[in-house]
């Protein structure tokens, strides 16, 4: 039961993107099939907000992709440094009810009008969108850049949240090593 929650909850954030969520760029000139091992890199200025419980569950799932992906992890002098980083916002909720009230009294020399106007959300749960950044370099140049995003209520309980990252790491780096196009 909890597996079949698990693939519903996977297809329902898939579904709900109406365009893609996945967007990298990466040097040409790289050749990918050299690289065998990542690190990595510690940041120098975390975020006055940082939030290390969602940084670990992000490194967490770059790690699980590139691992499936044969790479092996190093602490140090590793071929790919792996940068990584997340940003939050609350969507702007379009749903409410308005209510207005109006008047007008039209007399001799001119017209006079009162009106009084309110909005009553509909839904109170805020939407958050999460966007996630990897940037991986090779001997400090860059060679490969991504982002991705996902959207869920404020109050997401945790498994669904480390569901949803992994789910958006994993679609973010089935892009890397990029696949060379045939000319």
């Amino acid at each position: 039961m909890k597996s079949l929650i698990t693939v519903l909850f996977t297809l329902l954030l898939t579904a709900c993107s109406s365009e893609p969520t996945t967007k990298f760029d990466y040097n040409e000139k790289t050749n990918f099939s050299l690289f065998k091992s990542f690190q990595f890199v510690k940041q120098i200025s975390p975020d006055l907000d940082a939030n290390p419980v969602m940084d670990n569950r992000i490194k967490q799932a770059i790690e699980s992709a590139l691992v499936r992906q044969l790479f092996l992890p190093q602490t140090e002098f590793a071929d790919l440094q792996i940068e990584f980083h997340f940003s939050q916002q609350e969507k702007a909720n379009n749903s409410s009810f308005s209510i207005g009230l109006g008047g007008a009294k039209i007399g001799g020399s001119g017209a006079a009008s009162v009106g009084v106007s309110t909005s009553i959300p509909i839904d109170s749960d805020a939407t958050i969108i999460t966007k996630i950044f990897v940037d991986i370099s090779h001997d400090g140049e860059a060679i490969w850049h991504g982002t991705d995003v996902y959207e869920g209520k404020g109050d997401m309980p945790f498994q669904e949240k480390e569901l949803a990252i992994t789910t958006t790491v994993n679609r973010l780096l089935s892009n890397f090593p990029p696949k060379k196009t045939q000319e």
